[in-house]
């Protein structure tokens, strides 16, 4: 079965796309992939993975381009992550740091513009995340609903294993 998939651009990161599908498979970095995935990351045509509920993030090798490398890759991964064989390290501070990053730089953006403040991650582990509330959202009486109600509902549906966030300072 081939899933539905399509690109979307990483912030601040041009040898980046994450993937948006379905997947099946446990949150972190991949290790191995089967089909012909793995041998795109054996060969350093891609540098990098990590597989997440909504997709799989893939770092291009500097010397390829999306251009020319791009839809084999979309179509190897979309075969792939119905495949056996994939090894996976389970839990990453980078991969959860990424999904931070993008539930507030998208998803949440506008609500918190809206309230004149800004949220940064300051920090990541494997399962723990620190904010920094800057802004309106520093002082904000309802910052606590903010960070429990809002940012870490949407980051776990994504990183189910997220299991502390606070706000730093």
């Amino acid at each position: 079965m081939k899933r539905a998939i399509h690109p979307q651009a990483v912030a601040d990161e041009p040898l980046a796309v994450r993937w948006v599908t379905d997947v099946d498979l446990p949150v972190g970095r991949v290790l191995a992939a089967p089909g012909t995935v793995g041998p795109l990351l054996e060969f350093g045509v891609l540098t990098k993975l990590f597989v997440e509920p909504d997709g799989v993030w893939a770092w291009l090798s500097p010397a390829q381009s999306w251009a020319e490398h791009g839809p084999r890759i979309r179509d190897a991964i979309a075969k792939a992550v119905d495949l056996d064989g994939w090894r996976i390290e389970e839990g990453s501070a980078e991969l959860l740091g990424l999904i931070a990053r993008e539930v507030l730089d998208g998803e949440l953006k506008s609500y918190v513009d809206s309230h004149g403040g800004h949220i940064t991650v300051a920090d990541a582990t494997a399962d723990s995340l620190t904010l920094n509330f800057e802004g309106a959202c520093a002082a904000c009486p309802a910052a606590a609903s903010t960070l429990h109600d809002r940012i870490e509902a949407a980051v776990k549906r994504r990183y189910p294993g997220l299991k502390r966030i606070e706000r730093s300072g």
